[in-house]
């Protein structure tokens, strides 16, 4: 089992460089949230003129379909962890969610986030996808 993390799913959403190397599979695990904020880096490019809106509302439906495939998990389940990891790491609870995920499923972890990564791997393997 593998875990992406938003950064890692938005990627893929918005073919962004990079985002052939996310590895999308029947045992691909994300939390919840992951999707909410995909959507918000959907806005993001519609609000900064990198998509048109009806192009971004292409992107939503993609979304929806994506995540019917994956494997998802409630970030609740994992708050504990969560804030233990990001305190001890100082970076968000929103990052520290996924290393938290991975490191209860015993999955490998998936981000293209530097500082996540670094932090990542002190708890579990983990890949950076640039």
């Amino acid at each position: 089992m593998i875990v992406i993390d938003a950064s890692a799913l938005v990627k893929v959403i918005l073919q962004e460089e990079g985002w052939e190397e996310v590895p999308l599979t029947p045992k691909t695990a994300t939390l919840d949230y992951a999707l909410v904020e995909s959507l918000n880096a959907i806005w993001k490019a519609i609000v900064r003129g990198r998509l048109e809106e009806r192009d971004g509302k292409e992107r939503i439906e993609a979304l929806k379909y994506l995540a019917e495939g994956l494997l998802l998990f409630e970030a609740r389940d994992y708050f504990e962890r969560g804030l233990e990891i990001a305190l001890s790491e100082r970076i968000t609870v929103y990052d520290a969610l996924y290393i938290a995920l991975a490191e209860e499923i015993e999955a490998k972890f998936y981000t293209s986030d530097v500082r996540q990564f670094e932090a990542a791997q002190k708890y579990v393997k983990a890949e950076l996808i640039r």
